[in-house]
């Protein structure tokens, strides 16, 4: 993959900059870099490797989206160039740069009230994205997510993976019995990755939506699968506020039907995920977050013998 210097005469063109700083921050294997200058713009870069035409217009695509999702909610950085290296080897994009803190990093800064006021901002701001609908694809979202989930099932089933606490046999009743809520009448973009980490702050309100590269379509509620596993560990005001905040503070049934299910799916998938990443780094460490990760939305749960998590029964109580 190419580092900055060398596509820096094709940004230069477009960006000027007079430091670049890379940014390590992060699970993607991309390369990403802070370009700032004499101005008051600074801007993200990110590049990619492309190895195949999908990748390719897959990240096409992506930069699209950020640039028409500007349009849906001013959080979302605007996209200002793509680009593709000399020798096609690698693609970029240059971003807006948020000012601000990741909310992940800031959330200890807030008292409990002001937590769930994020909560509620951010629940909204996902509802603006879900406004954008889905293109026209070949399958239904319960079609291709029941595909996927079998790929991972299958590769579960053959790694011989310790589900440590998990009742596999318990969990995979539940999502049988469930499965019918996959389900849904229409079909919207979908972050896919939404959760502090990802969210910038700035003075106490949200500032900015970042990290679009896990982007999907499908059922909106699928976007709530990060407050199960990520969100409500970090932060159980901002978690229900974003919940509330999505639904305007009526929240249906199905959502908890479908918040669960998901929630109950993913594990299969993190599990068959942390060890392929960690075959990828050479470290285990992501391998023990997934066991605390899976055991405590387990617990939140009590093993899915209920579909609303229990740190949400208890913050409203």
């Amino acid at each position: 993959m190419k580092d900055l210097g060398m596509i820096e005469d094709e940004i230069r063109a477009a960006v000027d900059y007079s430091r670049a700083e890379r940014i390590e921050k992060g699970f993607s294997f991309e390369k990403k870099y802070l370009l700032s200058g004499p101005g008051e713009r600074s801007c993200i870069v990110r590049i990619c490797e492309v190895n195949s035409e999908e990748v390719l217009a897959r990240k096409r695509e992506e930069f699209d989206l950020i640039r028409r999702l500007h349009g849906y909610s001013s959080l979302v950085p605007e996209a200002y160039l793509f680009g593709v290296s000399g020798d096609g080897e690698s693609c970029y994009m240059v971003l807006e740069y948020v000012q601000g803190s990741d909310l992940e990093e800031a959330m200890p800064h807030f008292s409990g009230e002001e937590q769930y006021e994020l909560g509620l901002q951010a629940g909204r701001e996902l509802l603006n994205l879900h406004r954008l609908d889905a293109p026209l694809l070949p399958a239904e979202w319960h079609e291709r997510y029941s595909r996927k989930y079998g790929r991972k099932w299958e590769r579960f089933s053959e790694s011989g993976i310790d589900a440590g606490v998990i009742d596999i046999e318990q969990l995979s009743r539940f999502i049988s019995e469930n499965e019918q809520y996959m389900r849904c009448p229409r079909e919207t973009f979908l972050h896919d990755d939404f959760h502090p980490a990802n969210l910038i702050t700035d003075g106490g309100n949200l500032a900015g939506i970042i990290d679009f590269n896990r982007y999907d379509w499908g059922d909106p509620v699928h976007d709530f699968v990060k407050v199960a596993y990520f969100s409500s560990k970090i932060s159980v005001p901002f978690s229900a506020g974003q919940i509330d905040g999505y639904n305007d503070g009526k929240i249906p049934d199905e959502f908890w039907k479908k918040y669960s299910l998901y929630a109950a799916m993913m594990m299969i998938q993190d599990m068959v995920w942390s060890h392929w990443y960690s075959e990828q780094t050479g470290s285990s460490g992501e391998i023990e977050r997934m066991q605390e990760r899976t055991e405590r939305v387990w617990s939140d749960h009590d093993c899915f013998r209920d579909e609303v998590p229990g740190w949400y029964r208890d913050f409203k109580e």
